[in-house]
């Protein structure tokens, strides 16, 4: 039976957020509603005054040592120790935009009866053209809003390996899940992705999830080429793994994608020329991130088909 006045615990794992962090917990303490909500701050022995900063605003900190983080198992622990009926999961670095943002995707949820939804993003102010082009046409990114569903286990594994993927997409830069859902499917022990293997397990269960547009929240980075390697190698051994998405398959296939991609991105640049060290910088670096992001989408999908561990650093 639906309770009218659902709980709410929030759960943010962090390590060494630095000021954003106070940013975001003055934005969910002045949330419409759910304001007081039980706040549980996961540490990874941040040496920054994280946890101080997040007791200040009345959170529970639990304290791991950084060698035991893991996106799925570390949310697990925050969802374990949380007493809500429902759990909004956020990283330490998205700032939610409005006094409803929390209503918003609750309300959306229970409207669907769905186990869970996430919210959109959009780029931070500062954030360079291209990643500001790459949030904006991402699905958590879009306007528009969507409910998945796999009605049909014949019709979802008729679907090409990419669309089983897209109907499964989730994200807990900014999410809400329901409990009882939880209990039943917790999120894998895995080093990353536990938002999309989640999802694709709870879809198959016969429940429900809902991308809702109208909770926003801001959140971007600009990253390394390095980093964007090791990302894409990550992304892509599971997207292998889960639904045999492999968009790069041969070398030759991440060489012409890498050219693609390189011309493409100097071609968005051009038409907004912007005469500043930034803008040139960028345009430096536009050969550089094109093949890591090509050559990790290779290597990721190579190492899962090979029954091998794909690159990865902690800071993923």
């Amino acid at each position: 039976m639906k309770k009218k006045n659902p709980s709410l615990s929030i759960v943010i794992p962090t390590l060494n957020a630095g000021s954003g962090l106070r940013r975001t917990l003055v934005s969910l303490r002045s949330q419409d509603k759910y304001s007081q909500a039980e706040l549980i701050i996961v540490d990874s022995s941040s040496n920054d005054g994280t946890p101080e900063c997040a007791r200040r605003f009345d959170a529970q900190v639990i304290t791991i040592d950084r060698s035991d983080f893991n996106h799925g198992a570390t949310r697990n622990l925050g969802v374990q120790e949380s007493c809500g009926d429902f759990i909004c999961l956020m990283t330490q670095d998205a700032l939610p935009m409005g006094s409803d943002f929390l209503l918003t995707l609750m309300e959306s949820i229970e409207r669907e009866g769905a186990a869970g939804g996430f919210a959109r993003q959009i780029p931070r102010k500062d954030a360079s053209p291209l990643v500001r082009r790459d949030v904006e046409s991402w699905i958590a990114g879009s306007e528009k809003r969507r409910v998945m569903e796999i009605s049909s286990n014949n019709a979802f594994y008729a679907l090409s390996p990419l669309n089983r993927y897209m109907t499964c997409v989730f994200d807990n830069v900014a999410s809400m899940i329901r409990r009882e859902v939880w209990e039943e499917t917790p999120f894998s022990r895995i080093p990353f992705g536990e938002d999309i293997d989640w999802a694709y397990r709870v879809l198959c269960g016969g429940y429900k999830l809902v991308y809702e547009p109208e909770a926003v929240v801001m959140h971007s980075h600009e990253r390394s080429p390095e980093y964007i390697f090791q990302r894409r190698a990550i992304d892509h051994y599971l997207l292998y793994r889960l639904f045999g998405v492999r968009t790069t398959p041969t070398r030759r296939s991440a060489v012409k994608g890498a050219v693609a991609a390189m011309l493409q991105d100097a071609s968005y640049m051009m038409r907004r020329p912007r005469l500043s060290r930034r803008w040139l910088r960028t345009m430096r670096q536009i050969p550089r991130f094109a093949w890591s992001s090509a050559w990790g989408q290779f290597c990721g999908a190579r190492a899962a088909a090979c029954g091998e561990a794909p690159p990865l650093s902690h800071e993923v």
